[in-house]
């Protein structure tokens, strides 16, 4: 068993392209995408000014009224500029001197976006929260207008300005999603040609016909790809934060676990990988889990962070896991990333149970 892992080994180092693809092409990725990609948006930006045009002449009265009370409040507070004009030109309103515009249509709001995102998504929030409380307002009114009179409006702040001590760059952005790519692309492909190679090297007999039973040979290719797993991590890891100065989480504690996460995916990825080559040997990996793999991040953000499909993205894995180290490098958050380690591991414990049952019925079979 001790040859297999370490022919395993050997198998990966001297390939040029195992190195290639798990060592420099992910640090390539997060050198050229984060700097690159920094000049056209930075991950977290600031709104910057808003200036709105708006119109509530097409709403009813006491909309309307509700509605200019609030546009005024957020101008006293210099949240916003805005300007009332007509219903007509807010609908063709100059993208390039107002951020957004805003039309009351009796009781609803529509909003029109301009040239910026980030200050589309930041009136959107202010027009969607406002419509929010406005229906919530109604509806108690609808079923005892007194109840009005006695709603009272604290001034009270339950906001809190806290300073995470960092600003995510691009370049923290790809350190992510590209160990997320490789963990996915480098894993499972990895581990869908271990028998494949052995096939093509016409070495398949010489370990069906040795003493060593079908199942060490299994465990032998799996933890024969371990070193590759820690290869692939840390050279995107250490690439990104020692010469691209991208940072993942502050504290040791946290970077602990970090890896752990990507450490517990790669492992699942990787055995998912050897169980597809025990059901269909002669597959050709690359050819086909490649569209399937890169199809998958490419919804998932991981080279795009604005690509996102509602209702879809989210339920990709290396979304999920994206998700997780966000949360944890921006945020401190650690449930997301234990919930990934968590069922990375039990897919792992599953998937390797079934291979090893697999490899030991046609072990009887022979």
């Amino acid at each position: 068993m001790f040859s297999i892992i370490l022919n395993s080994v050997r198998s990966f180092l001297r390939s040029g392209s195992n190195l290639f693809f798990t060592i420099f092409f992910p640090s390539v990725c997060v050198f050229f995408l984060g700097t690159f990609l920094e000049k056209i948006e930075v991950s977290d930006k600031a709104v910057g000014e808003l200036n709105i045009a708006y119109s509530s002449e097409n709403g009813d009265v006491f909309s309307a009224a509700a509605f200019e009370n609030f546009i005024d409040g957020l101008e006293s507070e210099n949240t916003l500029t805005a300007e009332k004009v007509s219903a007509e030109k807010v609908k063709n309103f100059d993208s390039s001197v107002y951020s957004a515009a805003v039309l009351l249509d009796g009781a609803d709001i529509i909003v029109y976006n301009g040239s910026d995102r980030i200050k589309n998504r930041a009136v959107k929030a202010m027009f969607d929260s406002y419509s929010k409380t406005a229906s919530a307002y109604m509806s108690a009114a609808s079923v005892n207008p007194m109840t009005l009179t006695r709603i009272e409006i604290s001034d009270e702040s339950y906001v809190q300005h806290k300073d995470l001590g960092t600003n995510r760059s691009m370049m923290d952005y790809y350190a992510v999603t590209m160990a997320v790519m490789i963990m996915f692309m480098g894993s499972c492909i990895s581990g869908a040609t271990a028998y494949t190679d052995e096939h093509e090297l016409s070495t398949i007999s010489r370990l069906d016909i040795s003493l060593v039973s079908k199942t060490k040979i299994y465990f032998g290719k799996i933890i024969g790809n371990l070193p590759m797993v820690a290869i692939q991590i840390a050279s995107v890891m250490l690439a990104s934060t020692l010469f691209f100065g991208a940072k993942y989480c502050k504290s040791v504690w946290l970077n602990l676990l970090l890896i752990a996460m990507f450490v517990s995916v790669s492992l699942a990825a990787l055995a998912v990988g050897v169980l597809i080559n025990l059901f269909v040997p002669k597959i050709p990996a690359p050819a086909v889990l490649q569209p399937v793999l890169w199809t998958m991040m490419f919804l998932s953000g991981t080279f795009q962070k604005d690509i996102h499909i509602d209702g879809f993205s989210e339920h990709l894995p290396p979304y999920a896991v994206q998700s997780a180290a966000f949360d944890l490098t921006v945020f401190a958050r650690t449930e997301k990333a234990v919930s990934v380690i968590i069922v990375s591991l039990i897919i792992f414990a599953v998937i390797v149970t079934v291979g090893a049952v697999k490899v030991s019925v046609r072990s009887k079979n022979v």
